[in-house]
């Protein structure tokens, strides 16, 4: 018997709805359903087969760093604002819970970062399908920070902070400081200074098997973000390393166009006079 998790937004009723009726309609196709609506609950053990996601973007993030190390290919439904990660539409659960078990879908191969905390005193080590971001938990307050990518010296900051993502996350936080977008299925890793001092520090692409590490040079611990989430509050005498991990995510739809959703997402499409989308 295939193994089915449903993820909702604790958050949003609309969310718990859907996500019910899903449990439902999962269980008269004879899955083995789990319904997780807490944030931070262990979804990896028993690893399921198939992950079902319903919210947005930040609810997918959630859900992907809770199933783990090896996580199952994953069905996200759009209830948010932009969907980037979410973009499939509620109801069509059924239909696409079925051909994701029969191998019907298309497969979007999503690479992630590891962070390694590099720190005499204690360990830490994370995941993220969107970025890291080291910034200045002091508002208007410039942060010093060195940057050596494969143990050379790359560049010195001051600035807000700085954010090292991946193509998924180039639409994120990377594309707010100013950083390029990335097809979301390249393998890359890419560097994005947020508010820089210096004019001449520009975002950056990185072959992803290149090891990126930063230190900070603050007098006050400096907050370590993964994928819009404090983690921890970083100290001088550590250093962070960031590289591609060996565990990419599966993100399955229907559709076979790569970017329409970032056509559509950015508006990159074209408009006539009454405002509608010209020929496609």
């Amino acid at each position: 018997m295939a193994r089915l998790v449903i993820v909702a937004n604790p958050d949003k009723p609309e969310s718990l709805r859907l996500a019910a009726e899903a449990r439902r309609e999962a269980e008269r196709l004879a899955l083995d359903v789990r319904l997780s609506v807490r944030r931070g609950e262990n979804l990896a053990d028993p690893p399921p087969d198939l992950a079902a996601v319903f919210g947005g973007d930040g609810t997918v993030l959630g859900a992907v760093a809770a199933l783990g190390e090896e996580p199952p290919p994953v069905l996200a439904f759009n209830l948010g604002r932009l969907g980037y990660l979410a973009e499939n539409p509620p109801d069509s659960f059924p239909r696409l819970v079925r051909r994701a078990l029969a191998g019907d879908l298309r497969r979007s191969l999503r690479m992630r970062v590891e962070g390694n905390l590099v720190s005499p005193r204690r360990r830490w080590r994370r995941l993220a399908l969107n970025e890291f971001v080291l910034a200045s938990r002091l508002t208007g307050r410039l942060l010093p920070l060195a940057v050596r990518v494969d143990g050379e010296r790359l560049m010195d900051i001051r600035g807000d902070g700085i954010v090292v993502g991946t193509p998924t996350g180039s639409t994120a936080y990377a594309l707010a400081a100013g950083g390029p977008v990335a097809s979301p299925e390249l393998a890359a890793i890419i560097l994005a200074p947020i508010c820089p001092h210096q004019l001449a520090n520009r975002s950056l692409v990185l072959d992803p098997g290149e090891t990126v590490s930063l230190e900070h040079f603050n007098d006050r611990p400096v907050e370590l973000l993964a994928d819009g989430r404090p983690c921890l509050e970083m100290e001088g005498e550590e250093r962070l390393e960031v590289r591609m991990s060996s565990s990419p995510v599966a993100f399955l739809s229907p559709g076979t166009a790569k970017y329409e959703m970032l056509r559509v997402k950015l508006g990159w499409g074209r408009k006539n006079g009454s405002g509608d989308e010209e020929r496609r």
